[in-house]
């Protein structure tokens, strides 16, 4: 199989984290440089015509895009340790708190660097007013979280899952382009540090 990623780009740094909690070997990352817009050239859009990573092609050529997809296919290939859940609330609870994460916290952080960041100009159709407003929704959920995690070590039960990656990935990166300081939810700062200790979350 083969991982088409980026280096220090979110969603596929989720896939390469899961990759290295199940230590799986049968993976071969190639790293496209996004700054040399190397995800637009004709080859690889004639594998991923959205010209987006991640995307996972197995050995027989078929393609396997949006991240969740591909976290999920390489969970049933290799179950352990389990990432999504084994009970069915377990499963369901993190789901729910993956869409929370997503819609919540990733969603309105995104527009808000998409919308109001200097170095997005070129790519993005600004709309400072809506970047503006989405960044207070998003604070809104930072203090949620922030009371959230205050009194549990993980997002979704007592161990660390998916939701986890999802959460600390959204808030290590998409916090500071946002130009906000994550130490101001000092609950969830404390949280993304002691996550990102572990060595699956080595850049």
């Amino acid at each position: 199989m083969k991982l088409y990623s980026a280096a220090y780009a979110v969603s596929p740094w989720k896939v390469l984290i899961l990759i290295k909690e199940k230590e799986i070997k049968e993976i071969d990352v190639i790293d496209l440089d996004l700054g040399k817009l190397e995800h637009k050239t004709s080859e690889y859009k004639a594998l991923v015509p959205n010209a987006k990573v991640p995307a996972l092609q197995l050995d027989d050529g078929t393609m396997i895009l949006e991240t969740t997809a591909i976290c999920r296919y390489l969970e049933s290939l290799y179950p352990e340790p389990n990432l999504f859940g084994e009970s069915p609330l377990e499963m369901a609870s993190i789901e729910m708190w993956n869409a929370r994460i997503a819609n919540e916290l990733m969603l309105p952080l995104a527009h808000g660097f998409r919308h109001t960041h200097p170095g997005m100009k070129e790519l993005e159709n600004q709309n400072e007013e809506f970047g503006l407003a989405q960044r207070e929704v998003a604070k809104k959920s930072l203090a949620y979280f922030e009371g959230l995690i205050s009194n549990r070590e993980f997002i979704a039960g007592d161990r660390f899952t998916y939701a986890d990656i999802q959460a600390v990935t959204t808030l290590k990166f998409l916090v500071r382009l946002n130009r906000l300081n994550l130490e101001e939810w000092q609950n969830l700062s404390q949280y993304v540090a002691e996550t990102l200790r572990r060595p699956s979350f080595s850049l």
